[in-house]
């Protein structure tokens, strides 16, 4: 309940205050926007007038390409109309026939394999509501939203090839966007193109402080540097989008069928869960309600797994409808920027979903008014592998200026558990940007209470400033982690440190290079003893060659990580009965400093085309023991309607107290086949033999998923087996959910 008041006093505030905002136009180039003066069609020649009117003007100069810093050699125009229900959206690339790449025949399957062109679009004046519609030159679409990564938006697209390149439409509605009301609005906008031949990335507003990224997790959500599209009018008393139900039915079959993976990744016996359903209805045009009960746990959507060696927990994506949609809104804190005191590790959140494991009910309420984001919610639960019942609130706010410049938050966890006790975490933090010098300041504090806290009280304090320039970055923090900060529904790497970090990153373009980057980084912390807790030393390089071979990330990483002896007895007495890296508070005793330092070399080619191969090689003595870690990928579409995926990685270890060497191997092979626009099927099967080394996943997994989305929204998973398993379950899990309403993610 305290965080559905904080929300509520938050939503009365700025609603009462919130005449519609739309912020005048920054520095960035900006346009005004045509209307359509009728519904355009879906027809990839252009042949109607209409899309004159709306051919995009190029303000900052051509199109850029991003992955090489240079101007783009191949030309593209962009049209962007919209009338009262839909964006019309067209494009031009001029390409030779024979370097055109498309091969995907799948909706929402293989993204960044093929050549694209696509729009992005934020409709918030704070720029925290954006989307991206992306199609193919075969019309193939893929769809994200930075509030929801279940974002599937039903729209259309065509495309046609010609012999100057091809031609591609895109028709949205606008009821798959969260759109005010209202008159002379300003969305950023942002038009992009890829060309998977030569894994180049263009873009149509640049910024020299935009960053590529590699294959299909480019484009990014930075808004700041879209452009500007003005005089977009949508109708006074436009309806709110429609609202959402999903309802599924599960069965399972099998010896383990009742086997299912933990937030900690272990698979354990719980009872299957046959229906249940989830709930959206819009309170505003930008507001919604999110509801579950009964949610499913299965994980059939998404599996993930990893087998590296990592000093720190690993975190991974949230999946689960009731925690996907507006997730960014609750972790306001870690919206906008990079991490600075956790580059070394995995950022800290308060509250991180992936840690909760199934719960019975939730009800949230998150969106954005104004230059502001916020999301609440609250969740009850059983665990019935630990009898632990809890009910936990949580709660981010977030007010941000369009051009990024300055922001403040709060975030919030209020945790009952009746094994684990209370928990009480609450985040507050600010950060300015000076855009003319690219100077960054911050400073963020939480503090923890309850009896979860071993000790009843803990904080995190983090403060940084940062010089961010097109060709380099330079940044100097101090983060000071109390013994024992561990929010209970959160994600800490490490507690007890405190201590200075600092980093420089720079990166360029020369012949024949498309880019490279030099990344140089230290810290070192204490803990409450006096002693060194962490300490971290980062050289690596990057680079991106013409011809298609690339070095990604080719260095050394020194570290040392200190544990200490738990005693079994009370005031520091007893026995040692266990060990702990993450604070040794307050006892400090049998402490011991392990070394962690990997040399990596990874070489690759084709990286982000359609045909990628990497090798890689480490070395060096890794907690406790030296090892060898051998690892090579490669991919490549057959036809048009497979992929085919091959991995042989392999680890030695040798423990230098005895010399003992131990080894491990991994061989795995997975095939993808596109069914159709709207149905995929996937079989992967993995060996990882031998013993010691960092898996934990001995044996032969086969896993096999199928996957049908149907013309109304209805969706079909028929999953054997799972990936994230260490081998193969006797697992048939099918699911059905029946959809009605909105579309998925909107």
């Amino acid at each position: 309940m305290k965080a559905f008041l904080v929300v509520l006093l938050t939503l009365a505030a700025g609603i009462l205050a919130d005449t519609p905002v739309y912020a005048a136009v920054s520095a960035k180039f900006s346009f005004p926007v045509a209307r359509a003066p009728h519904p355009l069609p879906l027809d990839p020649s252009l042949a109607d007038p209409a899309w004159q009117k709306g051919r995009v003007p190029n303000g900052d100069g051509p199109w850029m390409d991003l992955t090489a810093r240079s101007p783009a050699r191949e030309e593209t125009t962009a049209y962007l109309l919209y009338d009262d229900r839909y964006l019309y959206v067209a494009f031009a690339a001029r390409q030779a026939p024979g370097t055109i790449v498309a091969s995907q025949t799948t909706n929402d399957v293989g993204f960044g394999i093929d050549d694209f062109v696509g729009i992005g679009v934020s409709t918030s004046p704070s720029g925290t509501q954006g989307y991206f519609f992306e199609t193919t030159p075969r019309g193939v679409r893929y769809e994200a939203a930075d509030e929801n990564v279940r974002y599937r938006a039903r729209w259309r697209s065509a495309a046609a090839t010609g012999p100057a390149g091809w031609t591609a439409v895109l028709i949205v509605s606008l009821d798959d966007l969260k759109v005010r009301s209202g008159a002379n609005q300003s969305w950023r906008l942002q038009f992009v193109r890829g060309l998977a031949l030569r894994a180049e990335h263009y873009v149509w507003s640049y910024d020299g402080l935009e960053q590529d990224q590699p294959g299909g997790n480019w484009p990014t959500f930075d808004t700041r540097f879209w452009a500007h599209g003005t005089g977009i009018s949508v109708a006074t008393g436009r309806q709110r989008a429609k609202g959402r139900v999903d309802v599924y039915g599960l069965a399972a079959a099998g010896a383990d069928r009742n086997l299912f993976q933990q937030a900690n990744g272990t698979f354990l016996p719980e009872t299957q869960r046959p229906a249940g359903i989830d709930v959206s209805y819009s309170l505003t045009p930008t507001i919604s309600f999110v509801g579950t009960l009964n949610p499913d746990f299965s994980n059939v959507e998404i599996d993930q797994q990893t087998i590296v060696p990592q000093e720190f927990e690993r975190q991974l994506l949230e999946y689960r409808p009731f925690f996907a949609q507006g997730a960014n809104y609750i972790n306001a804190e870690s919206s906008f920027r990079t991490p600075a005191g956790e580059v070394s590790t995995a950022p800290n959140l308060v509250f991180y979903s992936p840690s909760v494991g199934p719960f019975d009910s939730g009800g949230k309420v998150e969106g954005t008014f104004g230059q502001q984001s916020f999301g609440s919610l609250t969740f009850h639960g059983f665990d019935e592998t630990t009898g632990n019942t809890f009910s936990d609130q949580a709660y981010g706010y977030l007010h941000a200026v369009p051009d990024g410049s300055f922001m403040y938050w709060s975030d919030g966890v209020f945790a009952n558990h009746s094994l684990a006790g209370t928990d009480t975490t609450i985040d507050e933090g600010i950060e300015g940007r000076n855009l003319a010098n690219g100077l960054i300041w911050f400073f963020d504090h939480s503090f923890e209470n309850g009896t979860w806290v071993p000790q009843g009280h803990a904080d995190q304090t983090e403060a940084f400033v940062d010089v961010h320039q097109p060709f380099y970055e330079a940044l100097m923090s101090y983060l000071d982690i109390s013994p024992n900060y561990d929010p209970i529904d959160g994600y800490t790497s490490n507690s007890d440190v405190r201590g200075p970090q600092a980093y420089v990153s720079l990166n360029g373009t020369m012949p024949g290079v498309k880019s490279w980057n030099v990344f140089l980084l230290g810290d070192r912390f204490l803990d409450d003893s006096g002693a060194v807790h962490q300490a971290d030393a980062q050289l690596f390089t990057a680079w991106t060659f013409k011809d298609g071979f690339s070095i990604d990330g080719a260095g050394v990483q020194v570290g040392q990580l200190r544990s200490y002896g738990v005693p079994a007895g009370p005031g520091c007495s007893g026995p040692i009965v266990s060990t702990s890296t993450f604070t040794g508070y307050p006892c400090y005793r049998d402490g011991v400093t392990t070394p962690y330092v990997l040399t990596t070399i990874p070489l690759g080619y084709g990286d982000g085309s359609p045909t990628p191969i990497d090798v890689s090689y480490a070395w060096g003595p890794f907690g406790g023991n030296d090892v060898h870690l051998f690892t090579t990928a490669y991919s490549r579409p057959i036809g048009r309607i497979a992929t085919l995926g091959l991995a042989y990685d392999g680890t030695y270890e040798r423990d230098p107290s005895n010399g003992e060497l131990t080894s491990q191997w991994l061989r795995s092979i997975s095939l993808g086949l596109n069914l159709g626009p709207e149905s995929s099927f996937s079989v992967a099967l993995r060996d990882i033999n031998g013993y010691g080394g960092f898996a934990t996943q001995i044996g032969n997994n086969l896993a096999v998923a199928y996957h049908r989305r149907f013309p109304g929204g209805n969706e079909l998973y028929v999953n054997y087996g799972s990936p994230a398993a260490g081998a193969t379950l006797d697992r048939l899990i099918v699911k059905y959910v029946f959809h009605a309403g909105a579309d998925e993610g909107t």
